[in-house]
């Protein structure tokens, strides 16, 4: 059975104006950046969009505005959902339904720190809100301080008929374990070729996928390495690693400054000197500095 879920997509940053107020206009010019470089897939709201620095109606805005500028093309877009409250990320769900979105990302309450039987009474309760919609849970303990259990999650497969994967950003060691699970399981095992298990590390992808399990990466630095990060994807799908390495050799000093610079912040200065309308984060979150720039123009456009 195929995946729910392409293997490659890329997480969309969102535009802000320097207040740290949503750009409402910005958001398809964005859009067309991305579809410009044939991106396959956004994530749209996810933690890279900034999520939690919106209302639920900005963020419902969001999802419809970004439908409108993919409409006609091929672009998969999947929904960051995640919310304090249920009834919030329901509402989320929904209107990326209504809005067209191909499937949800779903998050957990950041700060509350669910127990594993309320995180799996959420992702039903969310999951039932777009029953048509196939879902992938997002593992994040460094930001939620809660983390899915694998046994939990093969529960929710279980139970829940629209979950078909996760983005497991804690323990890689978690995806196989998943797998084993579901695989052990007679309700799951004939439908694993279903699931998806995503990377957000595009500095790691390689391990990910040839020792953890991985089958795909929702990307961060595919906001300007987006030719390069699809072509490390496909290698790695077709077993061709050493061909993934040489590629990731030539942008990983790119992508080690980025994240020690601040990711959301660097790709936003550097989609704004390409004449993107991205603006800048919310603060607390600053602009990066004019020695940081420097470093980032020398290895992006001076090579």
């Amino acid at each position: 059975m195929a995946q729910r879920f392409i293997p490659y997509s890329v997480a969309m940053v969102t535009p802000f104006t320097k207040a740290g107020n949503l750009d409402v206009a910005s958001v398809p010019q964005v859009v067309k950046y991305y579809l410009d470089h044939n991106i396959p897939g956004l994530l749209v709201s996810g933690t890279t969009g900034e999520q939690h620095c919106m209302t639920i109606a900005e963020r419902k805005q969001l999802y419809s505005l970004v439908a409108q500028a993919a409409a006609g093309t091929n672009c998969q877009l999947y929904a960051g959902v995640a919310a304090f409250k249920t009834n919030d990320a329901k509402e989320l769900a929904k209107a990326a339904k209504e809005a067209g979105f191909s499937g949800i990302m779903l998050g957990f309450p950041p700060y509350r720190i669910p127990s594993q039987q309320e995180a799996q009474v959420y992702v039903e309760q969310v999951a039932s809100a777009a029953k048509d919609l196939p879902c992938f849970l997002y593992n994040n303990p460094r930001r939620n301080g809660f983390t899915v259990e694998p046994e939990t999650f093969a529960r929710i497969a279980k139970s829940v008929d629209n979950v078909f994967g996760q983005k497991e950003a804690g323990s890689p060691e978690n995806v196989n374990k998943m797998k084993a699970l579901l695989s052990n399981d007679q309700a799951t095992a004939n439908s694993l070729g279903q699931y998806s298990f995503f990377t957000g590390s595009d500095s790691s992808i390689i391990d990910a996928f040839t020792r953890y399990g991985y089958t795909g990466i929702t990307s961060i630095a595919g906001n300007v390495y987006p030719d390069q990060v699809k072509a490390i994807v496909g290698h790695l799908l077709r077993k061709e690693t050493e061909q993934a390495k040489q590629i990731m050799e030539t942008i990983a000093p790119g992508i080690e400054l980025l994240e020690k610079a601040g990711m959301i912040q660097s790709i936003k200065y550097l989609l704004r000197k390409q004449n993107v309308p991205i603006g800048y984060c919310p603060p607390p979150i600053q602009d990066i500095s004019d020695e940081v720039k420097e470093a980032l123009d020398e290895i992006l456009f001076n090579n």
